[in-house]
């Protein structure tokens, strides 16, 4: 839905006005009428539509924008990669026929395709303002010459991108070292390892990052970590924001800003208990579909619900009194104090407070709605330093609008785990860039197409230079996905950047191996094929022994598939996979 909107401001093309290519573009023809129509109960807007209805201001209304053309004479705009196409036709608009514009971007940084940038904006920028002046920053201040090296190589297999070569004044630095291990298990007890020999040469833990390309892969870095206790964090998610207690008074204070908001309503309607079973909310949200109502309207008209007893009228109508009267008495408080009246008002507090003589974790809850409360009052010191008139309105708005790497503390003692998107930004003394498989790193493999390609590669290169002194990539000859085990060939990247001299193969989670020389024939690289036959008995470390079942491919290309003596069954290209006869 995101992206229709987006391509509707250059196709003008909407969900359902042209044939459905898939199933995704079938549930979107079919749902995008329902969910516009629930923004508009809801009186809110998504992210597209806070662009795309200022370009729409901006196109119908010439004297608006003329206004902002005046206030903001000078405009410069940071990652310019990274954006769509309604910002790009927004960012036109507003500089007009004067183009006192000056953007800063990396084309080889443009990783956000697939929420919607557009790597055309900036590859494109001296043609659509042709009295550019481009000005090429290439040396590097954070990389040693050999990471450095191995980034630009990758990326040179780029075909749509501006040539540039970063260079840079410190040292030629270690080698990238490139580990292969038979399973993601055994590539998470690695690094682990590798981390503990960096602090034993006197590292800390916040030097050290290690990135992934999907969520799903932390488990087995989090399992690793836990067994070693080896403190760690993960970026990727606003923690704080997610716990019950701050959504429960997030959501009370939407709704006294917005009664609109059934979606927070029906959070908090029966929050704490007050009378209000979940067959009589049904009966109020079934007469307000009926009659096109919000939650809100349907509460106030609850006399005409039918099936409701005496003792939920009673709770609604007091309920709908107490909100009547803290939106009357909030609208002219900063957003502190009317969050600190929401919370005593609704009787919330006073409800968590009540359980800590029952529940243990009362006592946590009342801290997190304490420090809640902190993070509000915060709010309105900032605004008011800044001259600005504290709102909850807004507030709740920047919350809403608040980004996974807000609040990041990057000096906290421990690992950082996080995705390679993540990561766009930061720098560490050590990196571990890690799952570096075909169909896992890139994504697709060689079904990607062309673009999707040089978008994992952009990330890769993203990847490899947060890397300041020492930089380790691994990949796992087989890993399990969706209950199977799978083999895995190494990622191209690590080709790319010829690095498989550096490359050794790890046997049954032994980390202790040495790393095979530059120039010498790598394990993972070994030419002479075993041959093995159908009715053999194998062994691989990890799963123990087996019968082979079925053989397939020829040479480096040769599979077999395994049936082992606990029943799993793998195929695994014996290319890869540590496996022996029995």
């Amino acid at each position: 839905i995101s992206r229709s909107k987006n391509d509707f401001q250059s196709k003008k093309t909407l969900p359902g006005q042209k044939a459905a290519q898939d199933d995704i573009d079938l549930m979107t023809d079919l749902l995008y009428p329902k969910y516009l129509e629930a923004l508009k109960g809801l009186n809110a807007l998504d992210f597209d539509d806070l662009l795309i209805l200022t370009l729409r201001l901006f196109r119908e209304h010439p004297d608006v924008l003329e206004k902002y053309r005046q206030r903001f004479r000078y405009l410069m705009i940071d990652e310019y990669q990274d954006t769509n196409r309604i910002q790009y036709d927004f960012i036109k608009l507003l500089a007009g026929e004067k183009q006192n514009l000056c953007v800063v971007g990396d084309d080889d940084q443009s990783i956000y395709g697939w929420r919607g940038a557009d790597i055309r904006n900036i590859l494109e920028f001296e043609k659509d303002f042709p009295n550019t002046k481009v000005v090429t920053l290439e040396q590097n201040y954070r990389s040693t010459g050999r990471i450095l090296d191995a980034a630009a190589l990758v990326i040179h297999h780029n075909k749509t991108r501006k040539s540039k070569k970063l260079w840079t004044e410190a040292a030629p630095g270690d080698a990238v070292k490139v580990q292969e291990l038979p399973n993601e298990g055994d590539e998470a007890t690695w690094v682990v390892r590798r981390i503990q020999d960096e602090v034993d040469a006197g590292r800390s833990l916040k030097e050290v990052a290690c990135f992934y390309r999907t969520n799903a892969q932390s488990r087995s870095f989090e399992e690793a970590m836990r067994r070693a206790r080896m403190p760690y964090k993960i970026v990727g998610a606003m923690r704080f924001y997610e716990r019950k207690e701050i959504k429960d008074a997030l959501a009370y204070a939407r709704v006294v800003v917005n009664g609109a908001d059934s979606v927070s309503l029906a959070r908090i309607v029966n929050c704490p208990p007050r009378g209000l079973g979940a067959k009589s909310l049904e009966l109020v949200e079934i007469y307000a579909a009926r009659h096109g109502l919000t939650l809100w309207d349907a509460l106030w008209a609850h006399g005409r619900v039918e099936g409701l007893g005496p003792k939920a009228h009673s709770a609604i109508e007091e309920m709908t009194k107490v909100f009547a009267g803290l939106r009357e008495a909030t609208a002219a408080m900063p957003a502190g104090g009317a969050m600190a009246v929401i919370l005593e008002s609704t009787g919330y507090w006073a409800w968590v407070e009540s359980e800590m003589e029952t529940d243990p974790d009362a006592a946590g809850r009342l801290a997190n709605l304490q420090e809640l409360l902190n993070a509000v009052k915060e709010y309105d010191e900032r605004e008011k330093s800044e001259g600005r008139t504290s709102e909850l309105g807004r507030y709740l708005a920047d919350i809403t609008l608040h980004t996974e790497l807000d609040g990041y503390d990057q000096n906290a003692p421990a690992v950082t785990l996080m995705t390679v998107h993540l990561a766009k930004g930061l720098e560490y003394p050590v990196v571990f860039l890690t799952g570096l498989e075909e169909g896992l790193f890139p994504i697709g493999g060689g079904n990607a197409t062309s673009e999707d390609l040089e978008e994992e590669r952009r990330l890769c290169y993203v990847g490899i230079t947060r890397a300041r002194e020492h930089l380790y990539m691994t990949y796992a000859a087989t890993r399990r996905l969706f209950g199977q085990v799978y083999a895995n060939l190494p990622s191209r990247f690590i080709l790319e950047a010829k690095l498989f001299g550096r490359s050794t193969t790890v046997r049954g989670g032994d980390a202790s191996s040495p790393y095979v020389p530059a120039g010498s024939a790598a394990p993972a690289l070994r030419a002479a094929v075993k041959g093995f036959k159908s009715g053999q008995r194998v062994a691989h470390p990890q799963f123990g022994r087996g019968i082979v079942v079925e053989i397939s491919g020829s040479g480096e290309m040769l599979k077999v598939t395994v049936r082992f003596d606990d029943g799993r069954v793998a195929k695994l290209l014996t290319r890869y996979a540590p496996l022996e006869p029995a």
